[in-house]
């Protein structure tokens, strides 16, 4: 009998540490849940293009999105490839890499509208966001935007003039349930498509 309240007793402490850990841990998730997520240490932005970083733009982005599918607005994306990058930094070293990206930075800041929303989207990516524009309207966007990358060369340290290419993907808000993943991917896919070789 002894035997049994001693087993009973022991029962109902360890239900009543399990309950108090239960309880602790539900008020720690609260608290979490509470407290502001801290900015980020950059603000947001890219130190080297001095555009929003990938985050800041994705946030942005599905903002947009939400808005174009309830105005019943269109909505365009272009997502800009400095593949030259790896090159710029095999052959010219890490500067010569920078001066790219921030050239193809400043290119798109001299070209798009005041709503256009501009981002770093990966190490050798940037993303236009275009409000507001068709399919036709953004390709006509790209093509201002890679004429405008293009027509002016890149000058290294050492005095040297290197030229500038990219690809551009172009991609739209097709329907009222995509997201902003769905713009970007499109966009990516479209990308690929570009600088795939012929037949392949």
């Amino acid at each position: 009998m002894t035997e049994s309240w001693t087993a009973l007793a022991w029962g109902i402490a360890a239900l009543g540490w399990l309950v108090a850990l239960i309880l602790v841990l539900a008020w720690q998730r609260a608290r979490a849940r509470s407290v502001p997520d801290a900015p980020p240490p950059n603000g947001g932005i890219d130190p080297l293009s001095q555009l929003p970083d990938r985050a800041r733009f994705l946030d942005a982005t599905t903002r947009e999105v939400n808005r174009s599918q309830r105005a019943g607005h269109a909505l365009s994306v272009l997502l800009i490839d400095a593949g030259q990058l790896r090159w710029f930094n095999q052959h010219y070293g890490y500067d010569g890499g920078d001066r790219l990206l921030r050239h193809v930075a400043a290119a798109c800041l001299g070209c798009v509208r005041d709503f256009d929303l501009i981002g770093r989207f990966s190490h050798k990516e940037f993303t236009v966001l275009l409000p507001d524009a068709t399919l036709d309207d953004a390709r006509i966007a790209a093509a201002r935007l890679e004429a405008a990358i293009t027509a002016n060369s890149i000058t290294l340290k050492d005095g040297r003039v290197v030229p500038v290419t990219v690809t551009i993907g172009i991609a739209t808000l097709e329907n009222e349930t995509d997201t902003a993943d769905d713009l970007l991917i499109a966009a990516d896919l479209a990308l690929a498509r570009t600088t795939q070789p012929a037949g392949a």
